[in-house]
């Protein structure tokens, strides 16, 4: 393929005039260029660099085709037990969490994954093939050195995207140029898991050599020494967990790597190279975190233009002006599964609803709540634009509409739990029927983090407790498991001046320690709420080999007025869906076992 796509108008931000599918790196009927064409030009190979960056996965929404993986609206936390969706019409969520779904499924995410990921990896092999071609210009500030950061910058691009395979099929093919349909290798098995992992990690080392610790800002979003040691950091986390670190494994293969305890050593000191750049530390505002153009946490993010499109789709848009985008809003639920992980405070303690000694009152169920509940979800009694949200079912012959009622069960596929995903919506904003219109009122100039510091640390504290156990320093920078985890929770504080915060005050106290496993528990659980609707739900249950029969009873605590004129809350079971050991990993399209005969399909497929 000699032809190129390009994006060939002016870029001066990354990402800025892409495509509006954002679906192929290589067009033959667009630009007219050839190879020879773009790599002459020091301009066209910059922005051939900043589609390759384009491609990577969009997770915040902000137009109808470069939405999060389900190509919609809702996001992969729905096929979790945190979330849910009343996009009960969407065939690819309601097809993934009742398992009707094979190797054939052409619409799932990680089909999509496949194809889109395997293009951005030959796109970096062939920029990385033809880098040395590009002549030195000072008009565009390309010099020798530039090359050398650019060559980086592809380095930890393909190791993105591999990671991002690896983490859902395992082994991979390793492809180390560029591959034409007409060469006789075309065809080439996956290699082992643990080789994968050891390419993507190879990868990471020399992106990190070469790439600076922080980028200027007029070069945000590149990436940096910091994102290429985090993404290595991740990945040997991944490979040391139960699914992909397996006792009874004796040896490496595509399905799984080779035993080896050690492995949770290696992903302690990656992490321990993250924080010893002393460059990132916690957004002391969990309110602000991710509504800034950037701030101290974020070490890669996806860049966007200033937006209202994510507040308009996941606020309920009753709360606003009575019409949302598209006449929806609230679109992504939380489940009652994940709002009980949202700990009750009491005399600066932290308790678990079903503690007796937390107070909780089922029929009160939000009050004192970690920090972070107040920031991640929209309840009953949540405060927005000065309204007081009020969700409800009217009981058979109850007049009651509810004040912004967000609908009612309306089908057997269509799920609301009356507490809503908003962790990423700015509550503040005015927004207007389409917030991607010029007139859509006030938006935020916020970009999604793919890594960020709190991660590491749980990377860390995950990594260093199976290593060594909770309270050892053994890898000498003056941090345990414990210290770490406990860094990321007592950072939750409620702050101040903030209306949907209801006026609290305090913060989310320390873990004490305990035993390794009692440690694990209480780390895992940690993440599960630091992290929620990040995409770290998802690949945690299957890394940690969850008990699928754990993960399919989806209950909503859902608010019924009764015909007495009182409400009461009703703990349901809205959904059962199916899980099964073979969906720890992704299937392989069947078209690509179809098209190489050495491709073999992940097990169960």
């Amino acid at each position: 393929m000699k032809k190129i796509f390009l994006i060939i108008s002016m870029v001066f931000v990354l990402f800025a005039g892409c495509s509006k599918d954002g679906s192929d790196l290589l067009d033959p009927a667009t630009t007219g260029l050839t190879e020879d064409d773009v790599f002459a030009s020091p301009q066209y190979s910059e922005r051939f660099l900043l589609d390759i960056y384009r491609q990577i996965l969009p997770v915040l929404a902000h137009t109808d085709n470069a939405g999060p993986r389900w190509r919609n609206l809702a996001h992969l936390e729905t096929a979790t037990d945190n979330g849910s969706t009343i996009l009960g019409g969407n065939a690819n969520v309601r097809d993934f969490n009742s398992g009707s779904w094979t190797p054939n499924s052409t619409g799932m995410f990680w089909y999509n994954d496949w194809t889109n990921s395997n293009a951005a990896i030959r796109a970096c092999n062939l920029f990385l093939s033809h880098i040395d071609k590009v002549p030195v210009d000072p008009q565009y500030s390309f010099d020798e050195n530039t090359r050398k950061t650019r060559k980086a910058e592809a380095k930890f691009l393909m190791a993105f995207n591999l990671a991002e395979l690896a983490k859902q099929f395992g082994g991979l093919p390793i492809v180390k140029k560029v591959v034409s349909p007409t060469d006789a290798d075309i065809q080439i098995p996956r290699s082992s898991f643990d080789e994968t992992i050891d390419y993507i990690s190879k990868l990471c080392d020399e992106a990190a050599t070469d790439l600076p610790v922080v980028q200027p800002d007029a070069q945000l979003g590149r990436a940096t020494k910091g994102a290429a040691l985090a993404l290595k950091a991740r990945m040997l986390l991944y490979a040391a967990s139960p699914l992909w670190n397996d006792a009874t494994n004796g040896t490496s293969t595509a399905y799984s790597g080779k035993y080896d305890p050690k492995k949770w050593e290696a992903a302690a000191r990656a992490a321990k190279d993250v924080i010893a750049l002393n460059t990132y530390q916690l957004h002391p505002d969990i309110s602000t975190l991710f509504l800034t153009r950037t701030n101290s946490e974020i070490i890669f993010a996806r860049m966007q233009e200033p937006m209202s499109y994510h507040s308009a789709t996941h606020v309920p848009y009753t709360l606003y002006n009575g019409s949302g985008a598209y006449g929806i809003g609230g679109v992504n639920q939380v489940t009652y599964n994940m709002v009980k992980e949202y700990e009750v405070l009491r005399n600066g303690v932290a308790y678990f609803v079903d503690d007796a000694a937390s107070g909780h009152n089922f029929q009160d169920p939000f009050k004192n709540r970690d920090p972070r509940f107040y920031r991640d979800c929209i309840f009953n009694g949540s405060k927005v634009l000065g309204k007081t949200a009020e969700f409800g079912n009217p009981e058979p012959g109850h007049n009651k509409s509810g004040a912004h009622n967000m609908g009612y069960l309306k089908d057997s596929q269509s799920y609301n739990t009356f507490v809503f995903s908003v962790k990423f919506a700015d509550q503040s904003l005015n927004v207007t029927w389409d917030a991607r219109s010029s007139s859509a009122g006030t938006r935020v100039h916020q970009n999604y983090p793919y890594l960020r510091y709190a991660e590491v640390l749980l990377n860390y504290a995950e990594a260093m407790n199976e290593a060594f156990g909770p309270d050892v320093d053994a890898l000498g920078i003056g941090k345990t498991a414990l210290q770490a985890v406990n860094e990321v929770r007592t950072r939750a504080k409620y702050p101040a001046g903030k209306s949907e915060y209801l006026g609290l005050t305090g913060g989310m106290p320390a873990l004490s320690t305990g035993t390794k496993d009692q440690v694990r528990a209480k780390i895992h659980h940690e993440r599960r709420v630091e992290l929620a609707y990040e995409e770290h739900r998802f690949w945690d249950v299957r890394r940690w080999k969850v008990d699928p029969a754990t993960m399919t009873d989806i209950k909503a605590q859902i608010p019924v007025y009764k015909k007495d004129g009182t409400m009461e809350y009703q703990i349901k079971t809205i959904d059962t869906r199916f899980f099964d050991t073979k969906m720890y990993r992704m299937p392989i399209p069947q078209s690509e076992v179809l098209a190489n005969p050495l491709l073999v399909q992940n097990p169960g497929w």
